[in-house]
This record gives structure tokens, C-alpha cells and sequence, in this order.
């Protein structure tokens, strides 16, 4: 059976002047413009799309969506109406959230995060600003520093709410944040851990030596930038060295540490000079 909202591989059964009936193993339909389709296409030939409805037909795309069915992504809205709002989903096709799927009302041109479903009362693929914030889960397919792509959603006492791979929703701590962060930007992450209610925390930085080499080069960057000179040193607070390298005083003194061993660098009292 064709699953509306996803991407899936279909065969090409029928051609006429418009464009091609694609089918999958059970005999469904959904149709592809000639657009979306090379000159050399045939029947019998497979093809990826992702398919979606228009007015309850399947129709298929070989563009890439911001988001399948079960995913969020961030999406600038094109157009707005009384009953619901069109938003960019990168097809051809705009996403639909109706008014009562909205949070606040979303103002056209202006970004928003959304989740994408199947609604139960229409059948229908449709977009929400509505989600639970820190949800718990039963199965997740994440271990501990696993590296993960964020959308940060919000703030809270905690930290910041997060979106996980475009399908679930964690905590980063604001113990763990060593940059300015801002609403719908996306960052890269490590999963930090998976309590023990199914909730999901993560960090920017992973306190170990998995990524030495990055913070090793960050550091080398910054002097080659500052004539060679760095002012901070092992005695710098945790504030100073987040506030200038955007990373833990315990990553820094191990960078450090390493490229002090390489005779790359002199620790100083006050400051870090290259060799």
C-alpha cells in the first residue's frame, strides 16, 4: 500500500502526455508530472518519490521534502487564511495547518517549527505548532555519544528543548551550552544521556578524548588568528574560556594539555604562546 507522506520506491505502470501512473506492489497508484521525470523514463521502471495528496489524490515528487510524516522541520509560512496557514515544505505542494493545529497565530514570511501527521478525522497529511515539550519514550534508537543533528526549539529553567534528528524532542542543559544559541537554529550534538523515564538529554560537547582533535584545532585557529597569543591558561575560570572558545574548561585543559606534550604550545602563568 502507498504511504502518503513518506518517500518510497514505486514502478512506473502507465504513461501518458501529463506525466506517469506509478504503482507499488499492491496495485495502488499515485501520479508523477513529466516534470519530475527524465526523457528516458519507461514502464518498469522503478523510481524513488515522495508521495503526497492533493485534494485526496496521491501524487509523487522527486523533490525532497523539509520533513516526512512523524518529523519536524522549520518552515516559513507562504500563506495564510481564516481557516489555517500554507507553509514551504520544499515541494511542489505547500503543507497545511489548520487554525486549531496552531500554537499562535503564524504570521506570513515568518519561520516556525512544525511537526508533520497524518490527521485521523480527514485522512489527510497535515502540519502542527502543537507538541509536547520533553516527551518521554519507550524505544529511541540512540546510545550514549551518538552524534546528532538539533533544532533548538525553546527555553526552559532547565535549558533548552530540543529536536533530535527531525524526530524526537530532549533536553540540553544550560550547564552544557557554551555558545549563543537562538530559536529554530540548528546545531550539531552528542546524545548524553537516556534517563531512566525515556526522556532524552544531550550536549554540544562530549567531555572525553572522542573529539580532542577538534577542540586541538580550535585552539591552534584562534591562536594563528591572534598573533600566537592566547590569554587564558589551565587557571582560567570555565567563564572566560566559554566565553572566548566556546567549549568546557575540562576539554580545553586536555586540548591543551596534548598540544603542551606535542611542544606545540607554552603554558604560561596567564596566557598560551605557539612554539
Amino acid at each position: 500500500m502507498i504511504k502518503p507522506g513518506r518517500t518510497q520506491t514505486l514502478t512506473i505502470a502507465e504513461k501518458n502526455n501529463s506525466g506517469y501512473f506509478l504503482e507499488d506492489q499492491t496495485g495502488d497508484r499515485a501520479f508523477l508530472s513529466k516534470i519530475f521525470a527524465n526523457d528516458d523514463t519507461e514502464i518498469g521502471d522503478e523510481i524513488d518519490v515522495f508521495v503526497y495528496q492533493d485534494d485526496h489524490t496521491l501524487k509523487a515528487t522527486t523533490e525532497t521534502p523539509l520533513a516526512e510524516i512523524g518529523e519536524f522541520a522549520v518552515m516559513e509560512c507562504i500563506q495564510t487564511l481564516p481557516t489555517g496557514a500554507f507553509m514551504d515544505w520544499g515541494i511542489i505542494k505547500d503543507l497545511f495547518i489548520p487554525y486549531k493545529q496552531q500554537k499562535g497565530k503564524i504570521v506570513e514570511q515568518k519561520r516556525y517549527l512544525v511537526y508533520i501527521y497524518i490527521d485521523e478525522a480527514t485522512g489527510l497529511i497535515t502540519g502542527t505548532t502543537k507538541f509536547k515539550r520533553n516527551p518521554q519514550y519507550d524505544i529511541t534508537p540512540f546510545e550514549y555519544g551518538n552524534k546528532v543533528d538539533l533544532i533548538m526549539m525553546n527555553e526552559s529553567e532547565l535549558g533548552w528543548n530540543v529536536v533530535i534528528n527531525k524526530e524526537y524532542i530532549g533536553l540540553l542543559y544550560f550547564s552544557d551550552v557554551y555558545k549563543k544559541l537562538y530559536p529554530l537554529s540548528e546545531e550539531k550534538g552528542f546524545i548524553k544521556a537516556i534517563r531512566e523515564d525515556g526522556k532524552i538529554d544531550v550536549t554540544l560537547q562530549l567531555d572525553g578524548f572522542e573529539n580532542i582533535d577538534e577542540f586541538r584545532q580550535k585552539i591552534l585557529d584562534y591562536l594563528d588568528e591572534n598573533f600566537g597569543l592566547m590569554y587564558l591558561s589551565d587557571k582560567s575560570s570555565p567563564e572566560e574560556i566559554k566565553k572566548e572558545l566556546e567549549m568546557s574548561k575540562k576539554n580545553f585543559k586536555k586540548a591543551i594539555g596534548g598540544l603542551y606534550r606535542d611542544k606545540v604550545i607554552e603554558i604560561q602563568q596567564d596566557k598560551i604562546k605557539l612554539v
